[in-house]
């Protein structure tokens, strides 16, 4: 890109990446764009608090079974469960950019047809056995994490989500959710994602790409807040 070329000169949707970690795998030293100064790439926006919700997987977590990253079966032989097949992934990093390793990440969603494996879900829709419901895993080096699952379905009055539960050493323990970006009016219509900010908005909004025959697949950085 030419050294010319300022801020302004870019669309607001690139800034809002950089500035809110969706490209901040480029933020970090001789990788910065060079029409972001040292002193914007500074800090990075973090990502920000929301509710954990009602229907934290109580079963599993007490159990501690089926925790892969695998959320699409319990088993490697099981059947596939209902729905579309997609994977969500990208980086756990520090406000400075810094990926952070040792990271346990942890997320739960509803079934295609909106509904949790919770005692407490009172939706009269069926429940999808095949489906596992909640993953957890431990970022390596690079701070990356990867997720293979089902899009979620509506839940009564939510627009479709993924939670999350991430927690860094030396890092306030966060939790979040992560919202897809095709459901643009929905999005703005949920109680939850209205709250945020503009810039939060654009924080867990999440485009899904789907490359030929292979399953949609959307990149979602989490930048930690320090304690």
């Amino acid at each position: 890109m030419n050294q010319q070329k300022t801020a302004n000169d870019i669309s607001r949707r690139t800034l809002l990446q950089y500035s809110t970690a969706l490209g901040a795998g480029m933020l970090a030293g001789s990788l910065l764009p060079e029409w972001l100064s040292a002193e914007d790439a500074e800090r990075l926006f973090p990502t920000p608090q929301q509710t954990a919700g009602p229907f934290y997987p109580v079963p599993e977590i007490a159990k501690q079974t089926h925790n892969d990253v695998d959320l699409t079966r319990k088993f490697p032989k099981d059947e596939i469960a209902k729905g579309e097949v997609v994977q969500v992934g990208g980086q756990i990093l520090s406000t400075t950019g810094a990926p952070l390793k040792g990271t346990i990440v942890e997320i739960w969603q509803a079934s295609t047809a909106g509904r949790y494996n919770h005692p407490r879900d009172r939706n009269p829709v069926p429940l999808d056995n095949k489906f596992q419901f909640w993953g957890r895993m431990i970022t390596g080096e690079d701070g990356k994490y990867a997720f293979k699952t089902i899009r979620p379905g509506e839940y009564p009055g939510r627009s479709p989500h993924i939670h999350y539960r991430v927690i860094a050493a030396g890092h306030r323990e966060l939790f979040t959710q992560m919202y897809f970006a095709e459901f643009g009016r929905k999005n703005t219509a949920d109680f939850i994602y209205k709250s945020l900010s503009r810039q939060g908005r654009n924080s867990v909004t999440v485009e899904f790409n789907k490359a030929a025959d292979k399953v949609a697949a959307g990149n979602f950085d989490v930048v930690m807040d320090k304690t």
